[in-house]
C-alpha cells in the first residue's frame, strides 16, 4: 500500500513538473535560411533570435515585454508599447486593402493551409498560407492582439516625434499586412508567407505541442543593463530630423524610396 502511494505521488509530481515545463514550440525559417524559435506557455512567450543574438520574453497577462541583447548585454524594456495608448497617431492616408481567398495551399508541418492574397489599392502585395487548426492548437490568439497593439503604439510614438504620419514613409502594402494581422484570429495562423514577387518570406518548419522550455525561459539576466527604447528612438529621431526636413522640402521619387526604406528599417 505504501509502495502504491509512493508510486502515485511520483506520477503526480512528474506530471506537474512536465506540465510546468511543457510549451508549444514554433520554429520558422526565413528567406535567408535563418531559423528562429518561439516558445508559448499560457500567457507567456519566448522568441529566440537567430544565431543566439538574444531573445524576447513577453507576458500578455501582465503586459510586459523585454528584449535581451547578448552582444550589448542590454535589456530593452518594451512593455510601454503593450499598454493602451491614448495618444492618437497622425491622420493616416486611406489605403483600400482587402484579402482574397485563393483556395487550398500546401500542407505544412501536418496542417492543411488556405492561401490568402493581400491587396492594397488593387495591387497585389503578398500571400499568407494560414491554418485555422494550427491557430487553435497553439493557443496563440492572445498574442495577435498584443503585437497589433504594440505596432499601433509604436506608430503613435513615431508620429508624435516627427509630427507626421508613418504612412509618409511606408508602402501601402504595409497597411494591408497590418490589417491582415488583425484578422488572423478569424482566418488562422500563417504557416508560410511570400512577397509580391512570389519569393519566400518565411515558413514554419516545426511545431511541437509538447516541447520542453529552456532553463529560466522567461527570466532576463540580472547583470544586464535595462534600457528604455523610447530614449533610443528619441535620440535616433533627433539625429535624423535635420536630414528628414531637408529631404521633405526637396523630395524626389528616388529620395522618397530611400526614406521609405530607412523608415521601415527603423520600425523593425
Amino acid at each position: 500500500m505504501k509502495k502504491l502511494a509512493l508510486f502515485s505521488s511520483l506520477l503526480i509530481a512528474n506530471f506537474i513538473t512536465n506540465s510546468l515545463n511543457a510549451a508549444v514550440l514554433i520554429q520558422t525559417r526565413d528567406a535567408d535560411n535563418e531559423l528562429s524559435s518561439i516558445y508559448i506557455s499560457d500567457s507567456k512567450a519566448r522568441i529566440e533570435m537567430p544565431d543566439n543574438e538574444g531573445y524576447i520574453v513577453m507576458d500578455v497577462a501582465k503586459n510586459t515585454m523585454n528584449a535581451v541583447i547578448h552582444k550589448q548585454r542590454t535589456i530593452l524594456d518594451m512593455s510601454e508599447f503593450l499598454l493602451q495608448n491614448d495618444n492618437p497617431s497622425a491622420p493616416k492616408k486611406y489605403v483600400d486593402t482587402y484579402t482574397k481567398s485563393m483556395g487550398l495551399g500546401p500542407t505544412i508541418v501536418g496542417y492543411e493551409t488556405e492561401e490568402y492574397a493581400l491587396y492594397a489599392n488593387d495591387n497585389y502585395c503578398s500571400s499568407l498560407y494560414v491554418s485555422v487548426e494550427a491557430m487553435r492548437d497553439m493557443g496563440i490568439k492572445k498574442f495577435v492582439n498584443a503585437f497589433a497593439n504594440m505596432e499601433r503604439n509604436m506608430e503613435a510614438k513615431i508620429s508624435a516625434m516627427t509630427g507626421m504620419s508613418t504612412d509618409a514613409f511606408t508602402d501601402p502594402c504595409d497597411e494591408a499586412e497590418r490589417k491582415a494581422s488583425l484578422r488572423l484570429r478569424e482566418i488562422g495562423f500563417p504557416l508560410k508567407s511570400i512577397d509580391k514577387n512570389k519569393r519566400l518570406e518565411s515558413v514554419v518548419t516545426k511545431i511541437n505541442k509538447k516541447a520542453r522550455l529552456p532553463k529560466n525561459a522567461f527570466m532576463v539576466p540580472a547583470d544586464y543593463t535595462v534600457t528604455d527604447p523610447s530614449k533610443i528612438m528619441n535620440e535616433a529621431m533627433q539625429k535624423m530630423q535635420p536630414q528628414m526636413k531637408e529631404m521633405m522640402n526637396n523630395m524626389t521619387p528616388e529620395m522618397q524610396k530611400m526614406m521609405q526604406q530607412q523608415m521601415q528599417q527603423f520600425q523593425r
